[in-house]
Order: structure tokens, then C-alpha cells, then sequence
């Protein structure tokens, strides 16, 4: 499975804060095809996500460079600061979504986009949509393209998180995560304890289907196909 290094202000890590971790962990194993160790879900050694005790929710966290200064900047830019303790920050932003900044240590290198991982990131805003595109664009300097129902944040003309304009839904922030059969996913989420809220459906993005996981915590399931092999050179 290929890696890639996260530059700062990318997406970089993603953690699901479960009411019961055991049957999180065994519930991911059996969907997702993740290995666990001291909370940390790997997937063919790399590490993936982090399950954690708590309300039974995911938080999407994005690589910092100074993690005091990313907070100081987001409560100048409207937002507030929940908990702060290095190397992790979970904040709000200014339409009242959640999520996180980090700044690790050593290891920048991030799974992604392939079954099992994450494929995409996305931003759902009920109200005053191009002030939260301001928000993010001014704090990690992003460029953001798009119209008033739909953006994307891009990286060297590469789109890598979404912003969707949706009255009467909260704000929040989602990780969709890779699945090879997303029929296949489906069963398996209901097998081992989850809910299906809307069954597997085509998408602008592939095939998509939004579930429950067996504590509650919603997420959303993407059909994507395997990264292609590296050539090997001789």
C-alpha cells in the first residue's frame, strides 16, 4: 500500500471517539479490514485511525506547523478552542463545525485513497457557506474553487476536501472511507451490529453509502479500487 508525506494544512489524521472501543474495534476489523494496537488501526502496518473512549463520534484532523499558533489563529478568525495538549488541538470553526489540528512529532506519512482508507474529505455547512470557505481558506491558505451549492479545496490543481452547502444540516466535517464492494461493505456493517441509513447509491464520487457503526457514530463508505502496483526497478 503506497504512502505519501501530508504537507501542512492537508488532511492528516482521523479519530473515532467510541462509547465502547472493543466493539469499535471489532466491528472496523470486520468492515474495514483494520489490525489494532494500543488503539491505533493499521492496515498493512500503516497506521489509518485511532479509537479512543468517548461520545461516539469522528473528528478529522489537519497537519499543523505550529499547533499554539493554528489555534491563536482560528479564535482571530472566529472560531474557539476546545482542548489543547500537544500534539493534538480539537476546535470549532466559525459555522460551529468541529475539528482537529495536530502537529506530530516525526511520522508525516499518511494512507490514503485506497480501500480501507481514507478517500475523501468533506465540509458540510448549513449557513453563511462562503464565510466558512473564508475561514479555511485564510487559515490554511487554501485555494477554494467552486459555486454557492459546492466547493473543493485543492492542492497543485488536485482537489482533496469539499465543502457542501446544505440548509437545515448542522455543520460538521466527515472522513468517507474506501471500500472495495460497496454492496459487500453494506452487508458486513449490518452483520456486525451497524445500520445502513441510506443504501448503497451512485454519486458524482462513485458509489456511496451512509452508516451507522455499532456504537452510533455515522460515516460515510465510498467504492474506490486498489492503488496500482509499483513498478519494481531492477
Amino acid at each position: 500500500m503506497p504512502a505519501f508525506e501530508a504537507e501542512v494544512g492537508m488532511p492528516y489524521w482521523i479519530t473515532l471517539t467510541s462509547s465502547d472501543v472493543k466493539v469499535s474495534e471489532k466491528f472496523y476489523s470486520a468492515v474495514l479490514g483494520w489490525e489494532f494496537e494500543d488503539g491505533i488501526a493499521r492496515l498493512q502496518g500503516l497506521p489509518i485511525a485511532e479509537i479512543v473512549p468517548g461520545q461516539d463520534t469522528w473528528a478529522t484532523y489537519f497537519l499543523s506547523r505550529d499547533l499554539e499558533a493554528d489555534c491563536a489563529r482560528v479564535e482571530q478568525l472566529g472560531g474557539k478552542i476546545l482542548a489543547l495538549g500537544a500534539p493534538l488541538a480539537l476546535v470549532l470553526d466559525k459555522s460551529g463545525a468541529m475539528f482537529g489540528l495536530t502537529q506530530p512529532e516525526l511520522d508525516r506519512f499518511v494512507a490514503g485513497g485506497e480501500p480501507g482508507t481514507p478517500v475523501w474529505h468533506e465540509l458540510t455547512v448549513s449557513e453563511d457557506f462562503h464565510s466558512a470557505l473564508d475561514f479555511y481558506g485564510e487559515l490554511f491558505d487554501w485555494e477554494i474553487r467552486g459555486d454557492e451549492h459546492y466547493a473543493v479545496a485543492e492542492e497543485e490543481g488536485a482537489a482533496f476536501a469539499g465543502f457542501w452547502h446544505a440548509e437545515g444540516l448542522p455543520s460538521f466535517w466527515q472522513t468517507y472511507l474506501g471500500v472495495r464492494d460497496i454492496d459487500q461493505a453494506a452487508k458486513a456493517v449490518v452483520e456486525n451490529g451497524g445500520q445502513v441509513i441510506r443504501e448503497p447509491h451512485d454519486s458524482p464520487f462513485g458509489r456511496l453509502c451512509l452508516i451507522e457503526d455499532s456504537t452510533g457514530a455515522t460515516l460515510t463508505l465510498c467504492e474506490v479500487e486498489d492503488a496500482p502496483e509499483e513498478p519494481i526497478e531492477l
